[in-house]
């Protein structure tokens, strides 16, 4: 179990790191009010833990879930921000834009849910 949490650790410790890295990167490219750089990290993650997911489940690792809890719990779970989406939801709302924290919160849920399909799907297929 020890081993377990350090490895999620140092997943989301690296997965934090990145999403960091992206949100900076996105924002100095594109100066919007949306909160485009934390949409698109939730898609992106929501994409790769889906594409991931199949080949966890197709492939047993020796019985090992190192690997897994490494990407799937630590780095995407460090990498993706749902909590920081809400967060900056709530902000819009605060600050008086109810339509445009309405957007976020919509496209959010749809975009990572449509993205963990899509991922899923062709980590079947590259998986089998």
């Amino acid at each position: 179990m020890i081993k377990a949490a350090l490895v999620v650790g140092l997943g989301g410790f690296v997965g934090g790191s990145l999403r960091y890295i992206s949100v900076v990167w996105v924002n100095r490219k594109m100066e919007v009010d949306f909160p485009l750089a934390i949409l698109l990290v939730n898609v992106a993650g929501s994409f790769a833990i889906g594409f991931m997911t199949p080949g966890f489940e197709r492939f047993s690792w020796g019985g090992d879930t190192t690997l897994p809890l490494f990407l799937s719990v630590g780095l995407m779970g460090g990498f993706t921000t749902f909590s920081t989406f809400s967060l900056q939801t709530l902000r819009l709302m605060q600050s008086g834009s109810w339509g445009l924290a309405a957007i976020n919160a919509v496209a959010s849920v749809l975009c990572c849910l449509v993205f963990v399909f899509v991922g899923f799907k062709l980590g079947q297929v590259l998986f089998r």
